[in-house]
């Protein structure tokens, strides 16, 4: 199994606290969702939307199929990097970080002389003093996962050279959850160690693979089975639709992204994405409701196949009239509501007259308490690491963490020289 648990995403909708009253909780009950088939979720893949829609999002790559040999190294257990070999010629321009791509080859090597020691441990198990030597030359080829998908890491390399820094995700998800593990704290990615590494290390990506379709309804003729959620041999993802995208990488705003909730094709509600208090975003309140509605009466109303769905949109100058469509997510509870909760948009009905949707941006208090706690906290600790930690032998875990701490100073050593030098020229 990868780093993170095959679980849904923590970050699920916010929901109210359950009801006193027998009737509160009676009419919660009935607010049940539109029924969601697994053709509703594959429409929201993005290859589904991305051919009808390409000249709205950013430029993308679609690699498809991966192949058996890639999903097996995404939840498998461990960190196995392959070497970079020749770096990818990157211009000179290139904002990346030089000791960010150092730390994540630092991980890889780590990575390597891991797994060659647990197999040298595995041979020799009579001998109980035998110490792992983290500092012992091993066969990269023998550690290379890229052996078993060539084809799809050559295509990766492709891009990447192309691209300059790219932006992975599967199907659905990005891995959002596992930026804790890059030096950049951001989904951008400049070598195939990055990208394997983060997908490696998400759960969001291992829920993409096991459990896409766990909460749709069976799509079989009897009536009984047309009203149960599929079963569990059912909710995985067959290899060969498994889809890795490549976008290219664009630094963006977080202040200026927004979701958009779309019931019976209108629109229920808009949130701001972000969790950050932007003073600047109140003024321009009406200018992006208008964008936004706009841009969806245009663009996505008539032309989406299913009439309930949510997406997600970028607006990079709000004195211009371009909007980016960054996803479309199901209209379920898999999707985060953000700052509505979906008991309140259920209750809506979109086709009253009276009906305005709102824009919710995040208030003064409230973006003062979003930084109590960080967004996806719960999946910054790999499994891996707690297993080894409960396990018994701490040595293991000793000589990860002290490896680990190595490589963050390294990178914080040079993160100040960088500054140090940026000071002297200033």
């Amino acid at each position: 199994m990868a780093l993170g648990t095959p679980h849904p995403p923590a970050r699920l909708p916010s929901l109210p606290p359950q009801p006193s009253s027998s009737t509160d909780t009676l009419q919660v009950e009935t607010l049940n969702f539109p029924p969601l088939t697994k053709q509703h979720v594959k429409n929201c893949a993005f290859s589904s939307w991305h051919k009808r829609y390409k000249k709205l999002t950013p430029r993308a790559t679609v690699i498809k199929p991966v192949g058996e040999g890639f999903v097996q190294y995404l939840l498998s257990d461990g960190i196995f990097l392959p070497p970079e070999g020749e770096p990818a010629e990157w211009s000179s321009d290139s904002d990346f970080d030089d000791d960010a791509t150092g730390l994540a080859t630092r991980i890889q090597e780590l990575g390597s002389k891991t797994s060659s020691s647990k197999a040298s441990q595995s041979d020799s198990e009579s001998d109980d003093d035998e110490e792992i030597d983290w500092d012992g030359e091993d066969d990269a080829n023998n550690n290379d996962p890229a052996t078993a998908f060539p084809d799809l890491d050559k295509r990766v390399r492709e891009v990447l050279a192309d691209y300059q820094a790219a932006t992975p995700k599967l199907n659905w998800s990005s891995p959002r959850d596992a930026t804790w593990i890059t030096t950049t704290n951001s989904l951008k990615c400049v070598t195939p160690g990055d990208v394997y590494l983060i997908l490696k290390s998400s759960n969001f990506i291992t829920h993409d693979l096991l459990h896409p379709f766990e909460d749709c309804i069976s799509t079989l003729p009897s009536h009984a089975a047309s009203s149960t959620p599929s079963s569990s041999p059912r909710n995985g993802l067959p290899s060969d639709e498994v889809e890795l995208i490549l976008r290219k990488w664009v630094d963006f705003n977080p202040s200026m992204e927004f979701r958009v909730f779309v019931r019976r094709r209108r629109i229920l509600g808009i949130s701001q994405r972000a969790e950050n208090y932007y003073e600047f975003l109140e003024p321009l309140r009406d200018r992006l409701t208008t964008l936004l509605q706009g841009f969806f009466d245009e663009k996505l109303r008539d032309t989406f196949p299913d009439e309930n769905f949510c997406f997600d949109a970028y607006i990079p100058k709000p004195e211009q009239t371009k909007v980016w469509l960054i996803d479309i997510n199901p209209f379920a509870a898999r999707t985060d509501a953000l700052m509505f909760s979906w008991v309140e948009l259920l209750r809506i009905d979109p086709n009253d007259p009276e009906f305005t949707p709102e824009l919710r941006l995040v208030s003064e208090d409230e973006g003062v308490h979003s930084f109590s706690t960080k967004p996806f906290s719960a999946h910054m600790v790999p499994r891996d690491v707690v297993d080894a930690s409960v396990q018994g032998g701490g040595a293991g875990i000793a000589a990860f963490a002290k490896k680990w701490q190595e490589m963050l100073e390294k990178s914080g050593s040079g993160a100040e020289k960088d500054e140090g030098e940026r000071d002297n020229r200033a």
